[in-house]
Parts: C-alpha cells; sequence; structure tokens
C-alpha cells in the first residue's frame, strides 16, 4: 500500500486506508493452482473512529504493550476484472455494521 493510502489523526482517535484503482490479483479459487487468475483494480476506503477512553494492557515480564480505542468502522470496496467483464462494488459505508473493532498500537519485543 502506498505511504499516501494511510492516515492517522496527532490524537490516534481516526484513521482511514484509501486506495484508488490499486493493482491486485482476482484469485477465483484460492489454493487450485490449476485455476487462472486475473488482474484486478480495487478502490478501497476504510475508516476507523476510536471512542471513548483509552484502553490498555502492559505485560512488563514479556515486553509487551497495548493502548487502544473501542472504534466504530465504515467500509467501501469496489473491484474490477477488466479480462472477464466483472465489477463488484459493497454496499455504501453508511451501512457497515461495526461488530468489533480497535484503534490503536502495540509495541513489543525491542520496541518496549
Amino acid at each position: 500500500m502506498p505511504d499516501a493510502g494511510l492516515s492517522v489523526s496527532a490524537d490516534g482517535r481516526l484513521a482511514t486506508v484509501r486506495l484508488r484503482d490499486f493493482p491486485v490479483l482476482d484469485v477465483p479459487k484460492f489454493g487450485v493452482s490449476t485455476v487462472p487468475t486475473y488482474a484486478a483494480r480495487l478502490d478501497l476506503d476504510l475508516t476507523w473512529r476510536g471512542m471513548g477512553s483509552p484502553l490498555g494492557f502492559t505485560n512488563p515480564k514479556h515486553r509487551y504493550r497495548l493502548r487502544f480505542y473501542r472504534a466504530s468502522v465504515q467500509a467501501m470496496m469496489r473491484v474490477t476484472v477488466p479480462e472477464i467483464g466483472f465489477t463488484f462494488i459493497s454496499d455504501p459505508p453508511a451501512t457497515t455494521e461495526t461488530i468489533f473493532a480497535m484503534l490503536g498500537h502495540d509495541q513489543n519485543g525491542m520496541f518496549f
């Protein structure tokens, strides 16, 4: 993913991924090597919004730290496979239902 595709707010409560016309590979039957694959193009929008107070966990013994917000997320995706004339467009982002999302960072090992 290009660096410009990811944006995180200074306070860590908002993160977005935006890709336009990004090259991907369509694999209709993953794991089946005899099935052809196709060049495809992806448009993707993901937006996470942190809610409430930050939560966290630290374990110095195992050199691990996690700090995050419970979050909502909205998603939109469009994939086009020109060779076979296929296009998939997801429902609009406003229709996204968040079952579980978190937005934050962890530190471990030498970065602890």
